[in-house]
């Protein structure tokens, strides 16, 4: 009987205690972006509300103490300033109709805004070396959280902002296409907000900038995803300019180098020594000035020296034949390589490469539906719109020749210093899918067979910096 008394004064006290909590009214929430971006649209998809909800109900009961109280028909408002406000977000109720509420009522404003790495960011006296840590990683962009909390008579109960650095993981475990305008697929989003709520909402953390490191919205397409499905990824591990990966055939360690370049003189006392071939290729192209441009590298564990040898031009018109103009990472230059087999891949002394380079190739069997984004989990796919936005895939360069007497051929979707993907196909056939912004991050070994001797200077070919 005691027991049972016991039950119900614990169970009283908890319903009373419910009812006494104090209400927490949502009653203005906001998003705006001062980029291209389009992430924050996501928080106008049910699910992403609906988690964020119920993400934000925990922590205003747990750090405040207070009933998280939303409208059946909650909404955010899109808002697209043309000046940045660092202000916490305004309330849309008047002092009037605040008034009929009852005084032990409180009311949250909310509001969220992506932007640009270069914004000025309002921050009290960080540690330089704390900030020195966060530019160590890819970052994309900055979001800013605003909460303001009032009581019915105005007063400011609680103001708050945090700033978060969006970065991206030094290796990814995917390999696909990025989509330019989402910043993180819905999940990602969702897992971002519910990572800020409890440092934005508790009144004893202090942090005004975090980083958060996630990976991009990858779209679908009906090539790349194909022939990787069900193919082990490998994930590199890049010191500097030295990429490391295990493979079939145990550890292989690539280094990179910096680029150089040589003017190549036809007339004169210093005519560079050249083959009469090129010399008529270089004398068809009237009023052009062409370097030998070059980039050196290493295959450590085979002890072997590796040297990508071009022909190119500084392309000076701006329309550049009609095609997209792309300014090279290291040279800063935009490059217009010489047609024809003039392009050589040398290891150690031997000349073991002769190849075309081509840009911007378009391939009309191959699409990519950038209304589409593949959830990672499942890889069910999420469709940020209905029209199939797929399109004609153009590679910015295709490199193919010979290596070793062997037909090869490298088609590269992006330049360095993007996302970039490398199709890399050796005797007709596929062999890998690499990923990686400035070198390879990860692997797709379609071939296993494959030897190093084969598949590492054509790996390190896909990743120079000239491409």
């Amino acid at each position: 009987m005691k027991k049972r008394i016991l039950k119900i004064i614990t169970f009283l006290l908890i319903h009373v205690t419910g009812f006494a909590q104090e209400k927490l009214e949502f009653s203005n929430a906001s998003y705006h972006s001062f980029t291209r971006a389009k992430t924050l649209e996501f928080l106008n998809d049910q699910d992403v509300k609906n988690d964020f909800l119920k993400s934000l109900d925990t922590v205003v009961h747990t750090y405040l103490g207070k009933q998280l109280s939303a409208p059946n028909n909650f909404i955010f408002k899109a808002d697209k300033p043309d000046v940045i406000d660092f202000a916490v977000g305004q309330f849309s109720q008047r002092k009037k109709d605040l008034a009929n509420y009852d005084k032990s009522t409180y009311f949250l404003s909310f509001d969220i805004s992506e932007q640009a790495l270069n914004m000025d960011m309002q921050l009290t006296e960080i540690d330089t070396s704390y900030i020195n840590e966060l530019l160590k990683k890819r970052n994309i962009c900055i979001y800013q959280l605003n909460a303001k909390i009032i009581r019915t008579d105005e007063s400011v109960v609680m103001e708050k902002h945090l700033f978060v650095l969006l970065a991206r993981p030094d290796n990814s475990y995917f390999i696909g296409f990025e989509h330019p305008l989402y910043n993180l697929a819905p999940s990602g989003f969702s897992k971002l907000l519910k990572t800020c709520m409890p440092i934005l909402f508790d009144p004893e953390n202090e942090s005004e900038l975090i980083q958060v490191t996630a990976l991009p919205s990858f779209v679908l397409d009906n090539f790349i995803q194909a022939e990787v499905a069900g193919i082990s990824k490998t994930t590199t591990s890049i010191t500097k300019n030295i990429v490391r990966f295990n493979s079939k055939n145990g550890l292989q360690s690539l280094r990179f180098q910096d680029p150089g370049f040589e003017a190549i003189v036809m007339k004169g006392k210093k005519t560079t020594p050249i083959s009469a071939e090129l010399q008529a290729a270089l004398r068809a192209e009237k009023m052009k000035d062409y370097i030998f441009l070059w980039e050196e590298g290493r295959d450590v564990f085979a002890d072997k020296n590796l040297k990508i040898v071009t022909v190119a031009t500084a392309a000076d018109d701006p329309a550049y034949n009609g095609s997209s103009l792309w300014i090279n990472r290291k040279t800063g230059l935009p490059l217009d390589y010489l047609k024809g087999n003039f392009h050589s891949l040398i290891q150690d002394n031997d000349t073991i490469a002769h190849f075309s380079i081509q840009t911007q190739i378009i391939d009309s069997n191959k699409k990519v539906f950038f209304n589409q984004l593949i959830n990672l989990k499942d890889n069910s796919i999420y469709y940020v719109s209905k029209n199939n936005q797929g399109g004609n895939h153009i590679y910015h360069y295709v490199l193919k020749g010979n290596l070793k007497h062997t037909a090869f051929k490298i088609l590269i979707s992006g330049i360095s210093g993007s996302s970039s993907i490398k199709e890399i196909f050796y005797n007709n056939q596929l062999v890998c899918v690499a990923q990686g912004v400035l070198y390879p991050e990860v692997l797709s070994i379609i071939d296993t067979e494959l030897s190093p001797e084969i598949l590492n200077p054509l790996l390190w070919l896909s990743f120079t910096s000239l491409f």
